[in-house]
């Protein structure tokens, strides 16, 4: 037996040992990747392929990758700024090449992407684009290029925008589950695609006018930076005529067809390389790590504070806004002497009502401390998004961002004939008083149960108007007059007082630097990311490989396979709601 427990510990003790031996050498490779980074010289090109999501703060939301398929680093739109800014001025940074196909960001982000790489071009230096397929937005941020090349057999997909919402009244008629819906507002439409089987009169109305302002934005922005007409514009988007290379063309919708070993041809010449020199192309993601970025410098701090995601009451997940993960933040920052000021930087369909109302109070904290408050809207600031934000001393939006949406709705389900018609199960029940076992989905709401629900639905849209009145300055009738769940642009909204200024971040940051008397400061980014040592060895690993491409990824999803993803996404968080909800009633696909 003690030969036993003797063989039975050394082999234990033989697994830990080449574990740690593993982790070491894992450790040791991703170390030896970094030291080997490559650096770059002179005529580098910077090579943006802006595809995939892209968060506000680099890794505030998580990305999905395989264990061993390399973390993917996912580089915040504020970093991705400030490095097209280092790359201005970087005498090694010839210019920069987008291939972009696609995009997985929203309007709001996409013009604060092009903001960026005009400031790029006023340094003297090119900008090209080249893609296979141009989806709408791609070729609105790709059109600030200098010259756009497109593949001969590819197309630009420019159409307008439309909405096209799934409604799934029917099917829960067929499955026996009816759905209990109590809302405050005409056009608090998230409830909607469960209670009706098309856009109400009033949705309708709110969608067609916030989708021809976004579009009049992008026809803008592209007329400006194609030299085109809107007129021109617009009859290509009512006959498709960009869905060839060759209507594109002929269309000025690009300035050249070409395949890729021509782009490559062309890029020689423009650099004034040899024939048998190769572009020295440099992705994003590694002079990220290379790149000379100018920090803010003082003893003070402004702090930029990222409210990004749904918002969930209890939740710890990165990507999700929480009492629990921001509270103690937000206590922190107001305890902090060295921070004079506070920036909220939302971009957030809304979500819980009751985390909504708990960060709101602690902002008011943070402003009862002395220090303003500036709220800067991304793509979203919608709803509970707008809630934590009306307080603010100033809102700041983009013409493009979707916000307002200042109403509630609470759904609960009924599945008594889904369980009796089509299960054969039935429930019954002993109670001591009215409400003793809770507003179950297996037996029907009592028209008392139905009355409570509604009463608490329309408390807490008393209040929502009640603090955006109060933050915004407004009476209470005009609140009302512009809430009713209603979603609108950021420029309508600046019409109409619910938000102050049209600007990106950048405005933000100065607006607060200037309300707290700061000329020296610094930007402290939250929330505070945890590390993961493994994940970050891994993808030291990956980088270390080299190639074009920054980063291995174990699945890749198709654009329509990200639709149908977000669809269920969506739905999945209205129905798991228990509580009363402030949200946007759905994110829209801009593609």
């Amino acid at each position: 037996m003690k030969n036993f427990f003797t063989a039975f510990l050394g082999s234990c003790l033989g697994i830990v040992a080449v574990f740690g031996l593993g982790i070491l050498l894992l450790f040791a490779m991703g170390i030896s990747g970094a030291m080997k980074q490559e650096t770059y010289s002179k005529n580098t090109v910077l090579k943006l392929k802006l595809e995939d999501f892209i968060p506000e703060k680099t890794d505030n939301v998580s990305q999905n990758a395989s264990l061993f398929s390399g973390a993917k680093e996912s580089i915040g739109l504020r970093r991705i700024l400030k490095l097209l800014d280092a790359a201005a001025k970087d005498n090694k940074i010839s210019g920069i090449l987008i291939e972009n196909n696609s995009v997985g960001v929203g309007q709001a982000t996409l013009l604060s992407l092009s903001d960026g790489l005009s400031r790029f071009k006023e340094s003297g230096k090119f900008i090209y684009s080249y893609a296979d397929n141009h989806s709408q937005s791609s070729y609105f941020l790709c059109s600030v290029a200098d010259s756009m090349f497109l593949n001969p057999q590819g197309g630009v997909d420019l159409k307008g925008f439309g909405a096209a919402i799934p409604f799934f009244k029917n099917m829960l008629d067929k499955i026996g589950v009816d759905m209990n819906i109590f809302y405050a507002g005409n056009f608090k439409s998230a409830t909607e695609p469960f209670r009706l089987t098309e856009m109400s009169e009033y949705n309708r109305l709110q969608t067609r006018e916030f989708l021809t302002g976004m579009e009049n934005i992008m026809l803008d922005r592209i007329s400006a930076n194609r030299k085109l007409p809107r007129e021109k514009l617009i009859q290509v988007m009512a006959g498709l005529e960009g869905r060839t290379g060759k209507r594109a063309l002929e269309n000025k919708l690009v300035d050249q067809l070409m395949y890729k070993d021509e782009l490559d041809e062309l890029m020689i010449k423009k650099l004034g390389l040899k024939d048998n020199q190769k572009v020295k192309y440099l992705s994003l993601a590694k002079y990220d790590h290379m790149a000379d970025v100018e920090s803010e410098d003082g003893k003070d701090k402004i702090a930029i504070v990222h409210a990004e995601g749904e918002i969930l009451y209890g939740s710890d997940e990165p990507g999700i806004i929480s009492e629990k993960r921001y509270l103690g933040m937000l206590s922190k920052i107001r305890k902090d002497d060295k921070v004079k000021a506070v920036v909220l930087r939302v971009n957030s369909p809304g979500g819980n009502a009751m985390t909504s109302d708990m960060i709101w109070r602690e902002l008011e904290r943070i402003k009862e401390a002395g220090k303003p408050v500036i709220a800067s809207f991304g793509d979203y600031a919608a709803s509970g998004g707008y809630y934590i934000a009306a307080g603010a001393d100033t809102i700041v939006a983009q013409p493009n961002t979707l916000t307002g949406s200042i109403g509630v709705f609470m759904m609960f389900p009924n599945a008594t004939r889904l369980m009796n018609e089509k299960l054969g199960i039935n429930f019954d029940t002993i109670k001591t008083h009215e409400f003793s076992t809770g507003f179950s989905p297996f037996n029907n709401l009592s028209e008392k149960e139905k009355a409570l629900l509604q009463e608490s639905t329309l408390d807490i849209y008393d209040l929502f108007i009640d603090r955006v009145s109060k933050g915004r300055k407004l009476s209470v009738d005009s609140t009302k007059a512009i809430a009713q769940g209603r979603v609108w642009t950021g420029k309508k909204a600046a019409e109409i007082g619910l938000v102050d200024v049209l600007g990106d971040l950048d405005d933000a940051i100065a607006i607060a630097a200037k309300k707290a008397g700061l000329d020296k400061y610094k930007v402290v980014e939250y929330p505070f990311m945890e590390k993961d040592l493994f994940s970050d060895i891994v993808r030291e690993i990956q980088k270390s490989k080299g190639g074009e491409e920054d980063e291995m990824r174990f699945i890749s999803l198709s654009a329509e396979e990200k639709k149908l993803l977000n669809y269920y996404q969506t739905v999945r968080s209205i129905i798991r709601c228990k509580e009363p909800n402030a949200r946007l009633p759905f994110i829209f696909d801009f593609d």
